[in-house]
């Protein structure tokens, strides 16, 4: 069989090999948003990294437009496990609104608490459609430094992917019930 590379995008500009979803270039620092998935080298992966964001158990998203209020979005995080709300607007995604933003933002600053909640998001986030792969989220959430990922079906708002909701997955699936590598087939 070739030795055919599978999750690899290659640079336009240097052609360096880079992992899918890689958002610039290792080497040149060139954009590489814009490529998409069909660009890439798709050999089929034995890595259970390879599958689909379809199959975690996904977080529902809570959402809020953006003229919802910075206090009404903290209510309804305060109660839900992701710790962030997704902003919609006429049923496009506009942004995400975390924890981190919270923190980032609000904390400190009562005044921000009655203003709408598109005035501290964080505008534009990064998307995924569910039959991504699970290693591009990661890598997305790896290089952003975030850990709120919105998925979509057919580009309408599907779920909300966390960290925590990667973490549980592999844990499941590597790690028996103490804590050891299950190495069974």
């Amino acid at each position: 069989m070739p030795n055919v590379k599978s999750n690899i995008i290659v640079c336009p500009a240097c052609r360096t090999e880079n992992i899918e979803g890689a958002d610039l270039c290792q080497n040149c620092m060139a954009d590489l948003h814009a490529i998409g998935i069909a660009d890439a080298f798709q050999a089929p992966s034995e890595s259970d990294l390879s599958l689909p964001l379809s199959s975690l158990r996904l977080s529902r998203a809570r959402t809020a437009t953006p003229q919802t209020s910075v206090r009404d979005a903290i209510t309804v995080m305060r109660d839900d496990p992701t710790g962030a709300v997704v902003v919609v607007n006429n049923g496009v995604i506009a942004g995400i609104f975390t924890d981190r933003d919270v923190l980032r933002r609000v904390a400190g600053r009562p005044e921000t608490l009655e203003q709408p909640i598109s005035t501290v998001m964080t505008a534009d986030p990064v998307v995924l459609d569910e039959s991504a792969a699970i290693a591009v989220a990661l890598n997305k959430m790896g290089v952003g430094g975030f850990r709120h990922i919105p998925v979509t079906r057919d580009g309408a708002l599907l779920a909300i992917v966390t960290g925590r909701d990667v973490m549980s997955w592999l844990i499941g699936r590597y790690f028996d019930e103490s804590g050891h590598i299950d190495t069974k087939p």
